[in-house]
Parts: C-alpha cells; sequence; structure tokens
C-alpha cells in the first residue's frame, strides 16, 4: 500500500512538470544528442552580442557610482540597503530596466541587461540581485502573458493590468514572485496556498500560514509594494486536496496594501542585507480582476520566466567570479612564499590558469544566450538551464580557490582586515553568496534533470508507449523496435559535421564534441533500451514455449527516475554545449589569448567528461540497487549507532535515535 501510496504522489508530480513544463522547442541544442548542432546560428547569436552591446550609455554613469558611492561592506554590516541607494538605482533607470519603453522603462535587450548585471554584481551582489527580481517579479509575470494563448478580451484584461502596475513598477513601486511554500521546493504539485472563490465570483480569499501554504523566501518581499502569488483555486465546498493542481494553480496581483498580510524578515549565511521575507496570508481579499492570465496559468507563467531568471543570476555570478579572479591574480604576484610569489607555485599556478579559463567560458555561454533570448518566439529554457548549471559551480570553485589562495586573509572578514591595516578584500562574503548560486533558480540537480528531460525529449515519447499497460504488446514491442531503429542508424552512419574549419587551432576540440555527443547518445540507448528490449525478448519466446510469464521480472525504475546516469549525462552534454560556444567565440575573434584560454578550457573539460563518461559505465542496476537500498537503511537510523555516537544530540522532529 505504500508503494502505491509513493508511486501515486509521483504521477502527481511528473504530470504537473510536465503540463507547466510543456515540450522543449527547437533551440541550438535541443538536437544535441542526435548530433546536430546550428553552428551558423550560435555564431549569429554571438555577433549579436557584440551589436547590441557596443554603447550602453548607463552603463558608464553606473560605474563611477558604483566605485564613488558604494559600499557593498555598509550593506553586509549594517544587514540593510540604505534608502539612498535605491533612490540612486531608481535615479539610473536600473529598476525599470527591461520594461518596455510604452510602459514607462528604459527597454533593455536581454544582452543589455545581462552586462548591467555583471558590473552590479562585481561591486554588490545584493544590488544586482534586486535588480534582477524588480524585472524577473511581477513584470516579467505581466509581460510572458503575451506568450500565452488568449481571447481578445483576456488580452485586453491583460493590458489593462500591464498598464497599471508595469507604470508604477517603472515610477516608485518595487515587485516580487511568490512561489515557493513551507511545504514545496522544486515539487509544485503540493502547493497548499488556497485561493477560495467567494460566493458572489467577485474576488478570491488567499490564506497560507508559516507551516503550509505562506509563501516563503520571496526576494525583495519585506520592500516589495506589489507581490504575483500563485495560489490554488478551490470553489467552495471543495477540498484542497482533490484538486488537480494543474487545472487549478493560478497567479494573482496581491498589493502589499491588502489587509491580512504579515510579513517577517529572514536571513541567511550569506548575501546580508538583501530583503527576503516569509510571508503570511490570512484570507486575503483579492479582486477577481487580479488574476493574471486564467485559471491554470499559474505555472506555465512561473515556469516560462525561469529561463530569463537563470540567465541574470549568471550575469551576476559572472560579475562576482570576474572580480575573485582579479583578487586572485593580484594575490598571487604579491605574495612571496619560498623565495617566489606564489601565483609561480605549480599547484597555485594550475588553479590559476582554470580559473580564467572557466571564466571565459563562462562569459562565452551568457554572451550566447543572452543574445538567444533577444530572438522573439524562441524556447530559451535548456540553454539558460546549462547556462545557470555551469555558472554556478564555475563560481563557487573560483571562490573556493581564492579563498584558499588568500589562506587566514582569505577567511578572515573585511571588517577584520581593515581593522588591523591590511589591504581589505571581502574574499568571505562572496564566498558565503556564492554558495547560494547553486540552490536559486532551480537547484543543480534539478537542473540536471531538466537539461535531460529537454534532449531526450523525443526517446520520452516513444518509451512512454514502451512502458503503457494500456497499450497491447504488439504496439509496445513496435514502439521499441522503432527507437532501437533510430538509434542504431545513428550508430552506422555517424554525424559528420562540415560547418568546422580544419585549420582553425580548435578544430580538434570540436571534432572531440561531435564524437563525445555520439558516444553519449550510444552509451544512454545501450542502458536504457536493453532492460526492456530483453525483457519483451523473454515475454515473446515465453508466449512460444509457454511458460510462465508472471515470473519475469519487469524493470524496477523508469528512465526518468535514473536520476545518477541522468546527473552525469547532463554534466556530459553541459560541457559539450560550453565547449561549443567557447570555441566559436575564440573563433570569431581570432585572438590569442582568446584561443589559448578556449584551448585551455576545452583541455580541462574533455578530462571531466571522460570520467563522467566512466561513471555512467560503471553504474550498472546491481551498484544502483545496492546504494538505494544502503541509503534507504542510513535515512531508517540503522546506521546512527556506529555514526552518531559521542555527540551532543539537537532535537530534530520525527527522528529515529
Amino acid at each position: 500500500q505504500e508503494c502505491t501510496v509513493v508511486e501515486s504522489n509521483y504521477e502527481r508530480f511528473k504530470k504537473t512538470f510536465e503540463f507547466s513544463h510543456g515540450q522543449q522547442g527547437n533551440s541550438p541544442f535541443s538536437e544535441l544528442l542526435m548530433g546536430k548542432i546550428n553552428y551558423s546560428a550560435i555564431n549569429s547569436y554571438l555577433s549579436h552580442w557584440k551589436k547590441a552591446t557596443d554603447d550602453v550609455s548607463l552603463l558608464g554613469r553606473l560605474h563611477d557610482w558604483l566605485v564613488v558611492d558604494v559600499d557593498p561592506e555598509r550593506i553586509e554590516n549594517s544587514s540593510k540597503i540604505p534608502d539612498s541607494y535605491l533612490n540612486e538605482l531608481r535615479a539610473f533607470g536600473c529598476l525599470r530596466a527591461k520594461i518596455p519603453k510604452e510602459y514607462g522603462g528604459l527597454g533593455l535587450s536581454q544582452c543589455q541587461y545581462s552586462k548591467l548585471l555583471e558590473e552590479l554584481g562585481s561591486r554588490s551582489e545584493v544590488l544586482a540581485l534586486v535588480v534582477s527580481v524588480q524585472q524577473l517579479g511581477v513584470a516579467q509575470g505581466l509581460l510572458s502573458l503575451k506568450k500565452l494563448e488568449r481571447n481578445q478580451r483576456q488580452q485586453q484584461q491583460d493590458e489593462v493590468l500591464r498598464k497599471k502596475y508595469l507604470k508604477q513598477l517603472a515610477t516608485h513601486a518595487l515587485g516580487a514572485f511568490c512561489l515557493t511554500t513551507p511545504e514545496t521546493g522544486s515539487d509544485p504539485s503540493g502547493l497548499q496556498t488556497i485561493a477560495r472563490v467567494s460566493a458572489d465570483g467577485n474576488h478570491f480569499e488567499i490564506s497560507g500560514d508559516w507551516s503550509a501554504g505562506g509563501k516563503l523566501f520571496t526576494t525583495l518581499g519585506t520592500i516589495a509594494d506589489i507581490y504575483i502569488m500563485l495560489a490554488v483555486v478551490v470553489y467552495p465546498g471543495e477540498d484542497i486536496n482533490k484538486v488537480d493542481p494543474r487545472k487549478r494553480i493560478t497567479a494573482f496581483i496581491v498589493e502589499r496594501a491588502y489587509a491580512g498580510i504579515t510579513v517577517k524578515p529572514l536571513s541567511f549565511c550569506g548575501w546580508h542585507g538583501l530583503p527576503n521575507a516569509a510571508i503570511k496570508l490570512d484570507k486575503v481579499k483579492i479582486p477577481k480582476e487580479n488574476i493574471v492570465g486564467a485559471v491554470g496559468d499559474g505555472l506555465k507563467i512561473a515556469f516560462m520566466n525561469l529561463g530569463s531568471g537563470r540567465i541574470n543570476i549568471s550575469a551576476i555570478s559572472l560579475g562576482m567570479m570576474k572580480h575573485l579572479g582579479r583578487v586572485a591574480r593580484w594575490w598571487g604576484a604579491e605574495r612571496v612564499q619560498g623565495g617566489k610569489p606564489i601565483g609561480e607555485h605549480e599547484l597555485n599556478t594550475e588553479k590559476l590558469v582554470n580559473m580564467n579559463a572557466s571564466i571565459y567560458a563562462c562569459e562565452s555561454f551568457l554572451q550566447f544566450v543572452s543574445a538567444f533570448a533577444d530572438h522573439t518566439d524562441v524556447d530559451i529554457r535548456l540553454e539558460a538551464a546549462m547556462l545557470k548549471l555551469f555558472s554556478s559551480h564555475t563560481l563557487v570553485d573560483i571562490a573556493d580557490e581564492t579563498l584558499q589562495l588568500r589562506g587566514g586573509r582569505g577567511y578572515e572578514s573585511y571588517v577584520s582586515q581593515a581593522s588591523r591595516g591590511d589591504t581589505a578584500v571581502a574574499v568571505e562574503r562572496l564566498f558565503r553568496s556564492a554558495r547560494m548560486m547553486k540552490i536559486g533558480e532551480g537547484g543543480s540537480n534539478v537542473l540536471k534533470l531538466y537539461i535531460m528531460r529537454c534532449l531526450l525529449n523525443d526517446f520520452l515519447k516513444e518509451y512512454e508507449k514502451i512502458v503503457n499497460r494500456s497499450l497491447s504488446l504488439v504496439s509496445r514491442i513496435i514502439s521499441l523496435v522503432k527507437v532501437i531503429g533510430h538509434y542504431a542508424k545513428g550508430y552506422l552512419f555517424p554525424t559528420r559535421s562540415s560547418e568546422q574549419n580544419r585549420s582553425s587551432p580548435l578544430y580538434l576540440h570540436m571534432r572531440y564534441v561531435l564524437k563525445a555527443q555520439q558516444g553519449l547518445k550510444r552509451l544512454l540507448m545501450v542502458k536504457f533500451i536493453t532492460q526492456y528490449l530483453i525483457y519483451y525478448q523473454i515475454i515473446v519466446v515465453s508466449y512460444f514455449q509457454k511458460y510462465p510469464r508472471q515470473d519475469i521480472t519487469k524493470p524496477r525504475v523508469r528512465i526518468e527516475q535514473q536520476q545518477v546516469v541522468l546527473g552525469y549525462s547532463a554534466e556530459i552534454a553541459m560541457l559539450l554545449s560550453v565547449m561549443t560556444v567557447t570555441c566559436q567565440r575564440a573563433a570569431q575573434g581570432e585572438s590569442p589569448h582568446a584561443i589559448a584560454l578556449a584551448d585551455e578550457f576545452c583541455i580541462r573539460a574533455r578530462d571531466q567528461i571522460a570520467i563522467y563518461f566512466i561513471k555512467i559505465k560503471k553504474h550498472r542496476q546491481a551498484r544502483s540497487s545496492t546504494i538505494n537500498e544502503l541509503g534507504a537503511k542510513i535515512m531508517r537510523g540503522d546506521y546512527a549507532d556506529l555514526l552518531e555516537q559521542n555527540i551532543v544530540r539537537e532535537h530534530l522532529p520525527n527522528i529515529r535515535d
């Protein structure tokens, strides 16, 4: 019975996820596993970045203000953003940067906006995130309605909301997006925020408390004037637990001035001063006109905006890692140990080279994805997920290595360094801030699974037929044969690219990308198909030989649940994509420095990819079963007597000691 409940909950989550995300559209890397990469499009987008960012007049004025007036340690030590900083960001236009001009904004492109966030992030990651969330919160939610299929009456209602609230955001208001609740993280299917319809149908009452249904981790939550909140619409007499979230999760505009809203400030390991909040909702009355989209559009609106949020996080990360890279370069030359600068000691030299090559690669991919996002009617979600995964991990690695290079000074706070007259550098602050980047806008493990869902899009359609018990055995075997035939064709007649310049110093890396793509596809298909091929082969044989089929073991774990294999595969796909763009960018400029950095990055990426291939090959079903069984025992507390003795046990609810 317990297994049935788990499967039911999983299916509920899966259906909600598929419904809200929809199918991955065509993009430069969506057919990566087919050996197809659109090189001409990549080069076109990289060229677009250069044209789009040649002249951003705002950046010159902003740079001077950041240097002269902004003190990130003031925010850190007071845990508050000075009002003067917010006023200046408003005056510069940063808080309306991407709002279209027709609503009072500056109408910056994503390329220009990424450059703006990068510079802000290099000085104050907190201010950069405030600017990012201001655009992503209410503004992006209202603008994304244009991508939904709406009738003329609904489009007119959307425009009324845009004119009212976008103009407020462009002039004086701050906005925030509220999705996360205490009971939900990456799984929105269990959302407990209730929007109960009034008896006359003219308004909704939204409720949710600190334990369930209230909003959690709302950036700008303490200072926002306007929220977009996601809630499950429940009609009179209905039970929320019996409502299909796919059809009822809805977005609402909620003004801070509405009665029944209680805001509680939150604090974190890093990002001191960032206005973040938990929000309690006690029958907050919302007029029906404040629905954003239609009933059931909430998750679609939320997930349409994830791509933009991930680009923004990556731009801020790039600014932070460039700053850290400069500190590492300075200290590597400044600090002398053993008779020579520490940067010349080979172990440190290797780290410095890796840092700089990774920064160049991250910048290359950010430029490409930002330019791709500037084009209308494109699906940026796959490439944005890859970018966010790569940039966040790169930032954490660079922050860690910079702190290590600085030694005790790296671990020492800025204030402590300054108090004794040393040159104060805030590596410790950035180290703490960097770690959040692997969590916000999609945790790393979730991103890996999402990347593979996009890349295996076509295969999963046929796979669903293979495992669908409602179809006849013959239909399911035909689907299996189709999949095998499709991928066997790719194996026997591998794709060969004619778009690469053989005289390029980076040609060998690009040839490797193509071979690795094909190798990954073959490996995945062998792993996923073989188990079902053997299963159906035994069934067919048993049918003719009249063996009892009830003893035949069916493959136990579906493809999307084989998370370790998919995680390693996503790392490979991400690195191959970043290698491709980095080489294309370096080849465009033909700068010896760019070529050298791209070459160095590709050498290191190939080493990582080789390790991931080995891990995938070794992770067989028996190994997976062993890990799952051991993990279950650990969570049950079977090993507590061995590993948790001689400690002071902090009280944790519902844990077996």
